[in-house]
């Protein structure tokens, strides 16, 4: 009954977290001049904007969750992320996981959609940067038991 019921403030909470784990990025946004774009808000906030958006469950969240530990158990050490990176790995493995677990799952035209701060290419690029590293890592097994 967990998998299929609705997301609840503390499993956001949760996610926001782990995400924010994966690889220490910059807290703050840049200071950009360009005032036409957007500001991407905390990695909390886009979680919780993404997770509405698309009407995600608790069991893609926590399918995930094996997704973003796996990355942070092999990603280096001294790796560093900008602002923006963990909101793109957060997305990314939103994207795969859902496509992994579901029969139907939004195409990435929707997520772009979903997550209003990247465009289309931005999302196919962030899908396809996150396979790339889940593949290579799991030898070609996007399965999980854990």
């Amino acid at each position: 009954e967990l998998l299929r019921s609705p997301v609840s403030p503390q499993l956001l909470s949760y996610v926001s977290r782990q995400a924010s784990l994966v690889l220490p990025c910059d807290d703050q946004p840049p200071i950009d001049s360009d005032e036409q774009s957007p500001v991407l808000p905390h990695l909390h906030t886009f979680v919780c904007l993404l997770i509405r958006r698309s009407s995600m469950r608790s069991g893609t969240l926590l399918a995930a969750l094996v997704f973003l530990r796996r990355l942070q158990q092999r990603l280096s050490a001294v790796a560093k992320g900008s602002y923006c990176t963990c909101h793109r790995i957060f997305l990314a493995t939103l994207i795969v996981t859902s496509k992994s677990l579901h029969d139907s799952s939004p195409r990435n035209k929707h997520w772009a959609k979903y997550a209003i701060y990247f465009n289309l290419s931005e999302v196919n690029l962030m899908e396809i940067q996150l396979l790339t590293l889940l593949v290579t890592m799991s030898e070609y097994n996007l399965m999980f038991s854990e």
